[in-house]
């Protein structure tokens, strides 16, 4: 069985969402920063009236932000009923990859702070880590983003 996955780039390295979680790919808008907010937040944004905060895939794997933003996209995701936009430097392909070109993580890298990575596939020779959107958060940031955004609706 095939999957198809968006792919996109942080930093130097390759990464993919499966499409069937993705709900949209948008342009970088304006963020309101949220007090207060883990540090992974970047703010909040309004999309089609509905609020969602927006998550960054380089403070998450400790990078610094990018200035030039010129390709960056927002991945909107959609976990336990609530949407959340994951942001990337820019966003490169969708690919369907075969099942022969996906693969288990090795148990080497597999551990607490990795339970996001889900699969690892090979992509004409390249590695790209397929993430699963609703593993990124750790501890418990589920909960101070939902309290950010009570805060910011009241």
């Amino acid at each position: 069985m095939s999957e198809t996955d968006i792919i996109f780039s942080i930093g130097e390295e390759q990464y993919g969402f499966d499409v069937q979680l993705v709900t949209g790919i948008e342009p970088i808008t304006d963020i309101v920063g949220v007090p207060n907010a883990p540090g992974r937040i970047l703010g909040l944004m309004n999309l089609r009236g509905e609020v969602i905060p927006v998550y960054s895939l380089r403070r998450k794997f400790l990078l610094e932000e990018l200035t030039d933003q010129a390709r960056a996209k927002l991945i909107v995701t959609q976990h336990n009923g609530k949407l959340l936009a994951f942001k990337v430097d820019e966003v490169l392909e969708m690919v369907d990859f075969p099942e022969e070109a996906i693969t288990e993580t090795p148990i080497i890298a597999k551990s607490p702070e990795t339970a996001y990575v889900r699969a690892i596939a090979n992509k004409q020779g390249r590695l790209v880590l397929l993430l699963n959107p609703s593993m990124m958060y750790e501890g418990n940031e589920e909960e101070q983003i939902a309290e950010a955004m009570r805060r910011m609706q009241s």
